[in-house]
C-alpha cells in the first residue's frame, strides 16, 4: 500500500505539491510509517512522502450491514460516474470515480493488460465504471465522459460504423438495460481532470524506478 502511494506521488507530483492529499484506506499506513523502528525501504518511503501534505483516514464502507430497507433507499437514488481512458505506446488505462447518492466516492486507476486505441480505452473505462456501479447496487446512473465519440455513439447521435465500436455500444447497452435509468453526457476535459489524472496514473505507475 505504501509502495502504491509512492508511485502515485511520483507520477502526480504536481498535484501532490499543489493540494492537500487525503488517503482513504483500511490499512494503518500512517501508523506503519511513523513507527520508531521503521527502517530500510519503509523509512526511505516515509521520508519521501513527508514532503507532501498528506492526511490518512479510514475508508468507510458504502454498502455493508444496514437496517432492513436502508439499502433499497440508497440504491434507488442517482449515482454519478466520471470516466476517462488513455492510450499510448506504453499501454492503456482508465480512471473512474463513482459517487454514491450520499456522497461517498470510490476511485480507481486501472491499467489494461491489452493494447487499445484512445477511443477503445474510453469505452473500456465506461464499461468498467458501469460494472462497478451495478456491483454496488446502483439503479439510477448518470455517466460523464469527455469522449465525444463514445457519448454520441451510445446516445445514437453518431452512427457506430466500425464493427469494434458497434460491439462497445452493444456492451454498454447490455449493462445499462438492467438499470432503472441511465444518462450519458459529454463534458469538457477540464471538467474531468480527476478521472484524467487517474487514467494517466494507470499508464505510468508501473514504470517508476525505485
Amino acid at each position: 500500500m505504501v509502495l502504491a502511494l509512492i508511485y502515485a506521488a511520483l507520477r502526480l507530483r504536481r498535484y501532490f505539491h499543489a493540494h492537500q492529499i487525503e488517503v482513504l484506506s483500511s490499512c494503518p499506513i500512517k501508523q506503519v510509517l511513523l513507527k520508531p523502528e521503521t527502517s530500510g525501504r519503509l523509512a526511505k518511503w516515509a521520508i519521501e512522502l513527508g514532503e507532501h501534505d498528506i492526511s490518512y483516514h479510514p475508508r468507510q464502507e458504502i454498502i455493508g450491514t444496514t437496517r432492513q430497507g436502508c439499502l433499497e433507499e440508497k440504491t434507488d437514488q442517482q449515482w454519478t460516474l466520471y470516466t476517462d481512458g488513455a492510450s499510448s505506446k506504453e499501454g492503456s488505462g482508465a480512471g473512474l470515480i463513482l459517487t454514491s447518492p450520499t456522497g461517498e466516492e470510490i476511485t480507481y486507476a486501472l491499467r489494461f493488460d491489452f493494447q487499445t486505441s484512445n477511443n477503445e480505452a474510453e469505452y473500456e473505462a465506461l464499461l468498467a465504471s458501469l460494472r462497478l456501479a451495478v456491483k454496488m447496487g446502483a439503479e439510477r446512473v448518470i455517466a460523464l465522459t469527455d469522449s465525444r465519440l463514445a457519448a454520441n455513439q451510445v446516445t445514437g447521435e453518431f452512427e457506430a460504423k466500425d464493427k469494434r465500436m458497434e460491439r462497445y455500444v452493444e456492451a454498454v447497452q447490455r449493462i445499462t438495460s438492467s438499470l432503472k435509468s441511465f444518462t450519458l453526457k459529454q463534458i469538457s476535459r477540464g471538467s474531468n481532470k480527476r478521472a484524467d489524472a487517474l487514467s494517466m496514473l494507470a499508464l505510468t505507475m508501473f514504470r517508476a524506478p525505485l
